[in-house]
């Protein structure tokens, strides 16, 4: 056995050498061979079917903006307020336009894309694969759902174009009901300022007012029957509305009436009726006391008194029982300040006058209130206009009047009556 395994060992180790041998060559002819290799590469790009339809509806939005400036012009011809499109339309072409923008950019992008050199990596291929990318078909639906109006604004343009421009008026008067509940409002109050206060027909009797009604104009003085029926026929109802009335319309209708009321004179009857309207009964029979048939003392004075008087018979009598002495006392109860120099009054305490004035008087011999309430409203008027324009605004029209009240201490009523006085007048 030994020798016989001594025997073969040289053709076992030759196999085992021609094995690996075998082998070896095998690898070696496996390495050597040229295998080629095609490597498919896939490469996402948009589908040229959804660019292509980007590029209409973009030819097709660029008409927008045209369309709208036709029909902005045949809105605006003719009409006083122009009527616009909707909000809505104008902010989606808005929107649509500024994507329109974005699409550009996506061009551009797709251009250089297409234009550049394809990559060759040894010896692989490019597989073109057509992908439909979300964000443009989301483009896409977008911009089909807005172009969906270009056709509305066409219509609507070739409806103008074959129209003949006609004027509109857009504005439209509503009537705010606070509004007219503030009007209603107004014009009660307007209403009860016209009739002014309910008249107090007491009141005006205690004072000494004859009066029937509240509408009785016979209270004011130099207004009889006769003539308060044709003042309420020519409308004048009130003693509110006879105070609004100017003398100048009352006397066109006492003219109008004939010769037999030329010797009324009207010039008062407002004065009165504004007392009468307010109810200061007190104040109105001040007055009246010192009006003669409702004209102020003045206007009535005789021509045949002294150069500064013109007193009747009956008001000297009056003033010589008058007392000689002032009642100071009594002038400060309603709120006078009398004062007295050297035996001259202070006639600052009249309506009118002041201190300039006062000095004015007293330098043409005029010292006391009784001298004064003597006086002619000629002669005070003269001593003005001597003194220049200064004094051209002043009006002693009811100055002797009231120096008269003063001079017989009839010192509330002097202070009733310059109540209603505005600057002596």
């Amino acid at each position: 056995m030994t020798f016989f395994l001594c025997k073969l060992w040289p053709y076992l180790a030759g196999g085992l050498i021609g094995w690996l041998l075998a082998g070896w060559f095998a690898r070696r002819l496996k390495h050597s061979r040229v295998v080629e290799k095609i490597v498919e590469k896939e490469t996402v790009v948009d589908n040229p079917e959804h660019l292509s339809l980007i590029g209409k509806l973009e030819t097709e939005n660029s008409k927008i903006p045209d369309l709208v400036t036709k029909i902005a012009g045949f809105e605006s011809a003719g009409k006083n307020i122009v009527e616009v499109d909707s909000p809505e339309l104008l902010a989606r072409i808005k929107t649509l336009e500024a994507e329109n923008d974005e699409i550009s950019s996506l061009r551009s992008k797709i251009s250089s894309f297409e234009s550049a050199e394809p990559q060759v990596v040894e010896k692989e291929i490019e597989k073109l694969v057509e992908v439909d990318n979300p964000e443009l078909l989301a483009r896409i639906k977008k911009l089909e759902e807005e172009n969906s109006g270009i056709s509305a604004l066409q219509t609507k343009l070739t409806a103008f174009e074959s129209a003949e421009p006609q004027v509109k008026e857009v504005q439209k008067l509503v009537d705010n009901p606070q509004h007219l509940s503030r009007i209603s409002e107004l014009e009660g109050l307007l209403e009860d300022y016209k009739r002014g206060p309910s008249i107090d027909l007491k009141a005006a009797k205690a004072a000494g007012i004859a009066i029937k009604d509240e509408n009785d104009l016979t209270a004011i003085e130099g207004i009889g029957p006769k003539i308060n029926d044709l003042i309420k026929a020519d409308g004048i109802q009130t003693f509110a509305a006879l105070s609004d009335t100017d003398p100048s319309v009352i006397q066109k209708t006492l003219d109008n009436a004939g010769s037999r009321y030329q010797m009324a004179n009207p010039g008062t009857w407002p004065d009165q009726a504004n007392l009468a309207a307010n109810n200061r009964w007190p104040a109105l029979k001040a007055l009246q006391d010192v009006l003669i048939g409702g004209v102020y003392p003045d206007s009535s004075a005789s021509s045949s008194s002294s150069s500064k008087g013109g007193d009747s018979d009956s008001t000297k009598a009056a003033k010589a029982k008058a007392v000689a002495k002032l009642d100071i006392d009594a002038a400060k109860a309603v709120g006078f300040t009398v004062r007295q120099k050297d035996g001259q009054d202070d006639f600052t305490l009249i309506e009118g006058i002041g201190p300039k004035i006062n000095e004015l008087i007293h330098v043409d011999g005029i010292h006391t209130f009784t001298e004064l309430a003597d006086t002619k409203v000629e002669h005070i008027q003269g001593i003005l206009d001597a003194a220049g324009s200064r004094y051209k605004l002043a009006n002693p029209g009811t100055w002797p009047a009231q120096s008269d009240m003063a001079a017989t201490n009839r010192w509330a009523d002097l202070k009733a009556w310059q109540d209603v006085l505005d600057g002596g007048e």
